[in-house]
């Protein structure tokens, strides 16, 4: 069972409101050929079966794993997330730890 909303983190994907954490994630999604809306869509089209895991890091940050097929181009990318929502004063963040094939 994910730690987190999946509701909640679909709308505030849905309103782009999308942080990459570190640099590795960016460089992913760019190596990806994968814009802000195609991430956005990815996260909205999420459904409880593409939950995997959840992880508790040391520093008790804990992101919820997903894997989800995404067909584009007539190609399908497996691409594995790792969200984490964020409640920022009344701004709703979901925070990408990984976003990868």
């Amino acid at each position: 069972m994910p730690f987190f909303d999946l509701d909640k983190i679909r709308e505030a994907a849905a309103q782009q409101n999308i942080k990459y954490k570190g640099l590795k994630v960016p460089r992913s999604i760019r190596n990806l050929n994968y814009t802000l809306e195609d991430v956005s869509a990815c996260i909205i089209s999420l459904t409880a079966a593409d939950f995997q895991k959840t992880i508790e890091y040391p520093d008790k940050t804990i992101h919820d794993v997903y894997i989800k097929n995404v067909i584009r181009e007539e190609q399908t990318d497996r691409i594995y997330m790792k969200l984490r929502f964020l409640n920022n004063r009344e701004i709703e963040i979901v925070e990408i730890g990984s976003f990868h094939l």
